[in-house]
């Protein structure tokens, strides 16, 4: 059932600390860490009222949900590290706190007076959201089996997996995913992944129709394509392959794929179909985004706020922002006509800078 893994002892190596083909992807990725400025900044007033970045951030998603559902009802959305926001947390139960202080003129002692651990447990505050939750079909874990990640999901929720394994783990993360019956992308070597399918390790190869995403047995990401010279190629590694999903970019060089390349790729080697998905980052752009203009840079338009954390050209923005908005709905959009089976989204995490930079802890 499982493939040997002698076979992708060349790709796999020794881990080196350079990362920059992740293409961006958080957890795996460092870049532009916090500035002095921001540093100094954080804890450092007490605003009039402080926005629900979390909720802002699930309210994107599933305005991107329901569109894409409406078009077509099997249209998938996963979820990267977006863990966080399927329930109410202890952030927002601190957040209504400080807006009524504020709102109705208490102390700054008052302000600062958030619930402690003994109400929390008293009250169960962690609520999940049922509106948020059934806009996600998949929640993809970072390292969920090479690093201690306890994560169990909502009943219904389908789960998968990016892990970044030593040698020694990454025999024992196979058996433990599929066990598990969780589809994961396992990788060792930074300098692989993601931009390969012919090397990458294939757990549990099954010639199954893939109709529905909790009948995929194993996944590939390929998110970097900077080894292919032309789409033609690109477009046969993975026609040659046999993942039940692959999830890419919908460009290749900065063009769009057409809907004719997607559906090319929605049947595996074998014959069988599989889904094909587009990745999407829904809280951050950058200069090479075709709808990005040539006066602009951070802090202008104001909504283009920071660099990225983990992607070098990548740029962090206030994504509650109605031009923001707009653009998303429209590249989303772009991504149903191309007729991809679902959306990969990412750069859900982005909320936890806008927290960071607020005065509630």
């Amino acid at each position: 059932m499982l493939r040997s893994f002698a076979k992708f002892l060349f790709f796999f190596g020794y881990l080196l600390s350079s990362t920059d083909c992740l293409a961006g992807l958080a957890g795996f990725t460092s870049a532009n860490p916090y500035t002095r400025e921001e540093l100094n900044a954080i804890h450092s007033g007490f605003p009039r009222s402080i926005r629900n970045y979390r909720d802002s951030m699930r309210q994107n998603l599933i305005m991107l949900s329901r569109y894409g559902k409406s078009q077509n009802p099997q249209f998938v959305i996963m979820a990267h590290e977006g863990q966080k926001l399927l329930e109410n947390g202890l952030w927002e139960y601190h957040l209504d706190d400080y807006n009524q202080s504020r709102l109705y003129g208490y102390s700054q002692d008052r302000d600062t007076l958030m619930l402690n651990p003994i109400e929390i447990q008293n009250k169960k505050i962690k609520t999940l959201l049922p509106q948020y939750l059934q806009s996600i079909d998949v929640e993809v874990i970072n390292n969920l089996f090479c690093h201690p990640n306890q994560f169990v999901g909502p009943s219904g929720m389908a789960i998968m997996s990016i892990d970044q394994c030593s040698a020694a783990k990454v025999d024992e993360a196979i058996k433990t995913s599929v066990r598990q019956k969780i589809p994961s992308y396992i990788f060792g070597n930074p300098q692989f992944a993601f931009k390969d399918a012919k090397n990458q390790l294939l757990i549990n190869e099954n010639a199954q129709n893939i109709e529905k995403t909790n009948q995929a047995q194993n996944i590939l990401f390929l998110l970097d394509t900077s080894k292919f010279d032309n789409k033609e190629d690109y477009l046969k590694e993975i026609e040659r392959s046999n993942f039940d999903i692959v999830v890419i970019s919908p460009f290749f060089k900065g063009k769009a794929l057409r809907k004719e390349d997607v559906n090319r790729l929605k049947y595996k080697k074998n014959g069988a179909l599989r889904k094909i998905i587009a990745a999407m980052n829904i809280s951050e752009t950058d200069s090479g985004k075709y709808y990005w203009q040539p006066e602009w840079e951070i802090g202008a338009p104001s909504w283009l706020k920071r660099a990225s954390f983990v992607d070098k050209k990548g740029i962090i923005v206030e994504y509650w922002s109605e031009e923001w908005q707009k653009i998303i709905s429209d590249y989303f959009k772009g991504i149903v006509e191309q007729n991809f089976d679902g959306a990969f989204l990412t750069g859900l995490d982005n909320y936890q800078y806008f927290e960071n930079l607020t005065p509630l802890d």
